[in-house]
């Protein structure tokens, strides 16, 4: 089986929940390329949900028109594929909106796995994770703090 990435969401500190994480599978979903509006309305994408099917209404009167027959056969189906590979992030985005913080992000086989190594890893009690690109690697030297006088064109306009 091929590894999947996960996204762990804990809920906001307000909630009071403390095991309430959401692990969110960041993969192409066979079900969302199927039937679209029901995955959508399945993960609680109303307004998205909506937009595919009032998408899927207007593609299905543009498949009646006469000389468009093909485009309505075809853009239902991209309708499908975009909705298919952008579903997890549509799913991450309603979490990141509702103030929940993005825990971790891992690759495991399947969800079992996933809870496996989020609850098993010594990480979960620290109290924020460093995010990936938290400094850039070249800054993190700290310099060397700049003589006072360097005798350059500044410092002799300083002077006048």
């Amino acid at each position: 089986m091929a590894l999947t990435r996960y996204i762990v969401f804990e809920p906001p500190a307000s909630s009071g929940a403390t095991d309430a994480a959401v692990f969110v599978r960041d993969r192409f979903s066979v079900w969302a390329l199927l039937v679209p509006f029901l995955w959508l309305l399945r993960y609680g994408l109303w307004v998205s949900a909506v937009v595919v099917l009032v998408a899927g209404f207007g593609l299905a009167w543009l498949g009646s028109v006469e000389g468009f027959g093909l485009a309505g056969t075809v853009l239902p189906i991209l309708v499908g594929i975009l909705v298919a590979l952008e579903g997890p992030s549509l799913r991450a985005a309603k979490y990141r909106r509702k103030g929940w913080r993005e825990a971790a992000a891992f690759h495991a086989d399947d969800p079992a796995e996933a809870e496996l190594i989020y609850y098993g890893s010594p990480r979960r009690e620290a109290a924020e994770p460093t995010p990936v690109l938290a400094q850039a690697p070249w800054k993190s030297v700290p310099r060397a703090p700049r003589p006072a006088a360097t005798g350059g064109f500044f410092d002799a306009m300083k002077a006048r």
